[in-house]
């Protein structure tokens, strides 16, 4: 191909590009600008301690929301006559919820009796129901100690794009125009030049085979290891010039694809929890490299998602926690061979029944 060729086609590609970031850089500034329109829900329980009434609530404002962002999550206790209460009790959360408790809890007169509350900041990092953390409250009246359980209550994390609204056109089934006379002779002029092209290419391939006297040997593939140390070198030459959330991008992107090399789980196209849950499963996959990856990668998302900015000696650590996944994500064959040979019945190979 002539360099004038070369030049239109490198043109008409850079300008596809420019449209391409164009649209995607109109679509998150549009997913920027959302806010979640969900409603609060709230959660109620009546208990009863001794002789006093106790109501137990959990509200949650939005009630759905998407990756990363801020919702809140407020526990009341209105609390009869007599009753004191005591400090609030919470299971640990899952590794896909952030859950802030910086905020004290609030003791306010109320009627006949106090209210407690006290209220969390939650960030989902996983699509679907989040289950929340069992909370437990406890209450002592006149003497006698018993411990509430908050109503239990689900957050729905949604991702970054809305969905389409409105009404749409039926369908009314394809149209069929009638073919004029310049269809009929551009389709005629297309056949001519592939009929043509597929001659050469043929008579091409008959010379060159008539004048191979050698084969040529074909390099061997680069190993994964080196493909990632090689992504990985270019992030930290680029780590003060990058924003962070394009650098834990590419950091997850690198990570993902060398999963994908040596395990055979299509980790690109899995969530964190998804790959987490392929690469348990897997045989050959070592335990403490499936830990550091994972937990690289959700560091990875807490930084896209959540736009969360951080030093540049913690963005180097997280570098160097991904070198070290290198070659200790698999098993070697012969640790593999060993491990299924120790897992059979003893005489199995040696055919006694």
């Amino acid at each position: 191909m002539s360099p004038t060729g070369r030049s239109r086609i490198g043109t008409t590609l850079l300008a596809a590009a420019a449209f391409v970031l164009a649209a995607v850089a109109c679509i998150l500034a549009g997913c920027a600008g959302m806010q979640g329109n969900a409603p609060r829900r709230v959660l109620e329980r009546d208990e009863t301690v001794g002789n006093a009434h106790v109501l137990l609530k959990s509200e949650l404002s939005p009630a759905r929301g998407t990756l990363g962002d801020r919702i809140a999550w407020r526990l009341t206790a209105s609390l009869g006559p007599g009753a004191k209460p005591g400090d609030v009790r919470m299971q640990e959360s899952p590794a896909s919820l952030q859950l802030d408790a910086s905020k004290p809890p609030v003791l306010a007169a109320g009627r006949g009796g106090v209210v407690w509350s006290r209220e969390y900041t939650l960030r989902g990092f996983d699509l679907g129901a989040l289950e929340l953390p069992q909370a437990f409250l406890p209450v002592t009246v006149g003497g006698k100690a018993d411990t509430l359980e908050f109503p239990r209550d689900t957050l729905f994390v949604d991702s970054l794009t809305a969905a389409a609204t409105g009404s749409i056109r039926p369908d009314r089934g394809p149209m069929d125009p009638p073919l004029r006379p310049v269809d009929y002779a551009v389709a005629a002029l297309v056949a001519l030049l592939l009929g043509a092209a597929l001659v050469f290419l043929i008579r091409r391939w008959l010379g060159t085979r008539g004048r191979r006297r050698s084969s040529v040997v074909s390099a061997p593939p680069e190993p994964a290891e080196a493909i990632l140390d090689r992504a990985l070198s270019a992030l930290e030459s680029e780590l003060r010039t990058l924003p962070r959330d394009v650098f834990y991008e590419r950091l997850a992107l690198a990570l993902r694809t060398y999963a994908a090399a040596v395990t055979g789980v299509p980790a690109p196209d899995l969530t964190t929890t998804e790959l987490d849950r392929e690469l348990a499963r897997a045989p050959n996959v070592l335990a403490g490299g499936r830990e550091d990856l994972i937990a690289a990668l959700r560091r990875a998302d807490l930084a896209k998602f959540g736009r969360f900015e951080d030093e540049e000696s913690e963005a180097r650590s997280i570098l160097r926690q991904a070198r070290s996944i290198s070659g200790r994500l698999v098993a070697a064959p012969a640790l593999t061979q060993a491990a299924e040979a120790a897992s059979r019945p003893a005489g199995a190979d040696s055919g006694v029944r």
